[in-house]
Parts: C-alpha cells; sequence; structure tokens
C-alpha cells in the first residue's frame, strides 16, 4: 500500500512539474496587442528617437503621427500616418523631397520595425513632408510630398 501511494505521488508530482512548465512557455510566447496598444507603443518609439529628427533637420522640425481609426481591430491597423512639419525645403523640386525622403529613412525604419514587433504584420508608414503649419510648401502642389514607406 505503502508502495502504491509513493507511485501515486511521483506521478502526481510530474504532472504538475509538466502542466508548470506548460503554462511558463505560454507566458513567454508574444503578446497580443490591441490595436490602440501598437500605436501606443509603435509611436513611442517616434518619441523616443526625435531628437535623431532635429539633428537632420533642425530645431524646429517637429511631426505629427496617427493612426487607425479608434475600434478598429488589430488585423486592419497596418497604416500609420506620420507628417513631418520642416521650416523650410529649399529648393523646392522633387529631388529636394526625395531627399528627405532618404534621409528619414533610418528613423521611420525604426518605427516600422515596431510595428512589426507589436504583431502588424506588413507595417505601413505613410509619410507626409509639410511646412510648420500643415500644409503643403508653395510650389509643392504638383510634387510628390507623400510616400508610403514599407519594410
Amino acid at each position: 500500500m505503502k508502495k502504491k501511494s509513493i507511485i501515486g505521488l511521483l506521478i502526481l508530482s510530474c504532472i504538475w512539474i509538466l502542466s508548470s512548465c506548460s503554462m511558463n512557455h505560454k507566458n513567454d510566447s508574444s503578446k497580443s496587442y490591441d490595436s490602440y496598444e501598437q500605436f501606443k507603443i509603435s509611436s513611442q518609439t517616434a518619441e523616443d528617437n526625435f531628437q535623431d529628427l532635429k539633428k537632420l533637420f533642425g530645431e524646429k522640425t517637429s511631426y505629427e503621427m496617427t493612426g487607425s481609426p479608434l475600434g478598429a481591430k488589430a488585423k486592419q491597423a497596418t497604416e500609420y500616418n506620420f507628417m513631418l512639419k520642416l521650416e523650410q525645403v529649399s529648393p523646392i523640386n522633387q529631388q529636394s523631397f526625395d531627399e528627405i525622403k532618404s534621409k528619414i529613412t533610418p528613423y521611420t525604419d525604426k518605427i516600422l520595425d515596431k510595428m512589426q514587433e507589436v504583431g502588424i504584420k506588413y507595417p505601413t508608414l505613410k509619410l507626409t513632408v509639410m511646412d510648420k503649419n500643415a500644409v503643403p510648401f508653395k510650389g509643392s502642389e504638383h510634387l510628390t510630398t507623400t510616400f508610403s514607406l514599407t519594410k
């Protein structure tokens, strides 16, 4: 009878240990975020690296970042808008805006990487270059000032 009790206790101990390992494994897997949390974490990356933008484009540089509509399902929230506000662009031609896009790519790649980390499968960042008042630069009406950036 004593042997059966010890064997039973060992079996229960093994089951308990194995189930604990299984639960720990579930805790290690990537967390699922809703669309609001995804945007909050991704936009924090933009804020954390904002000094990089100021170094590139000057102290009066600013930005606005918007995300998916409130209540959107996480799978629908794949595109964020990033408005880069600059003091000036000179000369006002397509090459200038293309150069801005090239210069900002390392910064926007950090945001796109974070978007992927929080579960956005195909992240897209819609970059729009505007003046400091958030309007198009005079003379840029027929130029491409909005770019769709992906990873």
